[in-house]
């Protein structure tokens, strides 16, 4: 049988490979059109790219251009971001399977839990002026109005199993590591996830953990959808901008947000990121605004400018903010720089 992991990421790139359908389930066969070469370029029906189970894991293969590779290859070849995703969760052992719905696109159950599980942990607020997340935070130029959303966890394995028992495998994955913790809690203060930040540069820079099946959403419990609001990568980003929601892995995806006419995407200032270009056509085709960065822009993402020197973030993304054809034209500019 197929690991659920494999099978929850596969269903997550159905909407950006086309003619995706679940041909067979035991055992797993998935067709589309081949992303690696395009497949047929004179038919847009043929579909010669295959996802197929083999010895209880998935491989991709191309009748078209041959290409063969295991599953985390093939993602990782289309989405860095969502591999990084991928990776880390496959470093999480779960309790037992979730179910499948018949139709194969949700593959993971709400974790129940009781009481509130940040209480367990500390806020960056409560800890000594010279302890090494605070001068993190002040390095990074984090706003003081928003360290209360921040909070440390010295032994984030130990703290994720007393929410969610065995899951991290502790002997499996080595000694415990310290976290930032910054909780993804809904409009009424109940938290149902978390994205936490760590330190090794040898280790996985951020891990999200999910304790109820929703949507990777920080903000939402500040946000005002009601007016125009940012719909920006990062958490630590979203604490830049004003009325800001951060999506981690939603891939531009307006499905989960309130009112996305008055939203705006803002992704990462990377002209020569394919995945950024693919993620803000898509955005474009479903009819929204998206931020078009300047060239100029002193950073990769928001923190990075702000770190160096810049102060009117939101004024600059408001002044480059597009829709439609603009925003088409705008991006082909944009990307060949």
């Amino acid at each position: 049988m197929v690991d659920y992991v494999d099978l929850h990421y596969a269903s997550m790139l159905s909407s950006r490979l086309e003619r995706f359908k679940f041909v067979s389930r035991n055992p797993v066969k998935i067709n589309m059109r081949c992303p690696l070469c395009g497949d047929s370029q004179t038919s847009k029906t043929k579909a010669r790219g295959w996802l197929l189970e083999r010895n209880n894991a998935l491989y991709y293969y191309c009748h078209n251009c041959s290409a063969s590779r295991g599953f985390s290859y093939f993602l990782k070849d289309l989405d860095s971001l969502l591999y990084n995703e991928y990776v880390a969760e496959k470093f999480l052992k779960e309790k037992k399977d979730p179910p499948k719905t018949e139709d194969g696109k949700k593959f993971a159950t709400a974790t129940k839990f009781s009481g509130d599980p940040l209480k367990k942990i500390k806020k960056v607020s409560q800890l000594k002026p010279d302890h090494p997340i605070k001068k993190y935070i002040a390095k990074r130029q984090i706003p003081s109005e928003h360290h209360y959303k921040l909070y440390y966890a010295p032994q984030f394995k130990n703290w994720i199993n007393s929410v969610i028992p065995n899951k991290f495998d502790t002997k499996k994955i080595g000694k415990d590591e310290p976290r930032l913790i910054m909780p993804f809690l809904d409009k009424n203060k109940k938290i149902f996830g978390v994205s936490a930040r760590g330190f090794d540069p040898n280790g996985i820079r951020y891990i999200t953990i999910m304790f109820d099946d929703r949507t990777k959403i920080f903000g939402l419990d500040t946000v005002n959808f009601d007016k125009t609001y940012l719909v920006v990568e990062g958490a630590i980003d979203s604490m830049f901008v004003r009325n800001a929601v951060a999506m981690a892995g939603a891939e531009g995806s307006a499905k989960a947000l309130q009112k996305p006419e008055n939203a705006i995407f803002v992704f990462d200032a990377e002209p020569r990121n394919k995945e950024i270009h693919k993620r803000i056509e898509k955005v474009i085709s479903n009819g929204h605004r998206v931020c078009i960065w300047p060239s100029d822009v002193p950073g990769k993402d928001i923190n990075e400018m702000v770190m160096n020197g810049m102060t009117n973030v939101d004024e600059v993304i408001r002044q480059n903010t597009y829709k439609g054809l603009e925003a088409t034209l705008k991006l082909t500019e944009w990307r060949k720089v």
